[in-house]
């Protein structure tokens, strides 16, 4: 048996459900029945999609005896009409929100300013940092006291 790769591997259960159906064109067909010839895993698939078919053309074929769709139009149309409910939304209703907002801002702004102005706290660790400094120079700097020694570029 010719083994291919399952992402290889041809036809597939769309192309084996065409070629059940009729669907393919003479050239497809004749591809698929050719391969149906030497691959038993696909005659096997195309051997179930087979009785699945009939068992759906089993399926007796149930009529309610009356048109749902006129029923359900019916109803619509004669139903009572209700406008869109818009909701009044106060001005405190959104509140906790923009509150968490500016507070969140603001921490950001706080922070992010703490870092690249280098303030007390953050030069001495930077300048404990420049120990393992692997930057080449000209590299990007975390703040500019880790890339500047007094009075010289690092």
């Amino acid at each position: 048996m010719n083994e291919q790769p399952i992402a290889m591997h041809a036809p597939d259960l769309l192309e084996l459900s065409a070629y059940l159906d009729g669907e393919l064109d003479a050239g497809g067909r004749q591809r698929v029945a050719a391969h149906l010839a030497t691959c038993p895993d696909c005659a096997a698939r195309l051997e179930e999609l087979q009785a699945l078919s009939a068992d759906f053309q089993a399926l007796p074929d149930e009529k309610l005896g009356f048109d749902l769709a006129g029923v359900i139009e019916g109803r619509l149309a004669h139903g009572p009409r209700k406008p869109a409910a818009h909701r009044r939304r106060d001005w405190w209703s959104g509140l906790p929100v923009a509150v968490g907002a500016a507070a969140s801002i603001a921490a950001g702004v706080f922070m992010g300013s703490t870092l690249v102005a280098g303030g007390a706290v953050t030069a001495p660790r930077m300048a404990a940092m420049r120990v393992f400094d692997t930057m080449p120079p000209g590299n990007l700097c975390i703040g500019l006291e880790s890339c500047y020694v007094k009075g010289s570029v690092k």
